[in-house]
């Protein structure tokens, strides 16, 4: 099993992006206010983002010192120039306080959010080839057996 900290790590880079398409969402909507357009559309990650900040605000406010605060003020002030910078502090705190970690991981998986790694095995057979990465999602098992012929082993 992983470390707290590494599971942490791939849960943070998730909501802090939900979190900066939430932002630049609000940045949008109030810029069409301005100039009395109708409001974009919400896409998925700015609604991941909406349900992640009361939680990290809340969170920093409650674990972190005054410039973690101040880190976070600057990410919605400018989110892609802070980004990483709220992500080192989430990082920092989630390192030290495991229950903030927790409410972290148990957000992300609420939202959807991708948090990490993917782990299986890939088996190919009926002469089937494979050049180059492969990547995707499967969302059910895929089962199959291969056995080299006697002269590949």
């Amino acid at each position: 099993m992983a470390e707290p900290i590494t599971i942490a790590t791939a849960v943070i880079t998730g909501l802090v992006g939900a979190y900066k398409a939430y932002t630049e969402y609000r940045a949008a909507v109030a810029k069409a206010e301005a100039e009395k357009a109708p409001p974009p559309a919400k896409n998925q990650d700015a609604a991941k983002g909406e349900q992640a900040a009361p939680i990290i605000k809340a969170g920093v406010a409650q674990h972190g010192e005054a410039k973690d605060q101040k880190a976070l003020e600057h990410f919605e002030e400018d989110p892609e120039t802070y980004q990483e910078a709220l992500q080192k502090v989430l990082e920092r705190i989630a390192a030290r306080s495991q229950p903030f970690a927790q409410q972290l991981q148990t957000l992300a998986e609420q939202a959807g959010i991708q948090t990490g790694s993917v782990q299986g095995s890939v088996n190919v057979s009926d002469e089937g080839k494979i050049i180059g990465p492969a990547t995707g999602v499967n969302q059910g098992t895929i089962t199959a057996t291969y056995t080299l012929p006697p002269g590949d082993q």
